[in-house]
């Protein structure tokens, strides 16, 4: 396994590139290691649509009626 690279805002984007994790030094701030000066990482910026499966809709569905249902049966006593 790879030696994680510490933390330098000058060899960040390079640690990047070889995509190993960027750690502080040790004895300095974990900051560092999130330093707002770093690119980003393009390959976690990108969206993915995970629309719901058709059952989970169902359930939903299933649970509002329920509701529903419980309510005006218990509200009728």
């Amino acid at each position: 396994m790879a030696e994680p690279k510490h933390a330098d805002p000058a060899t960040a984007p390079a640690a990047l590139d070889e995509g190993l994790p960027i750690v502080a030094p040790p004895g300095a701030s974990p900051a560092l290691a999130s330093s707002p000066f770093r690119e980003l990482d393009p390959v976690h910026q990108t969206y993915e649509a995970n629309p719901a499966p058709w059952w989970v809709a169902l359930m939903w569905l299933a649970y509002l009626i329920g509701g529903a249902t419980y309510l005006v049966v218990n509200l009728m006593r």
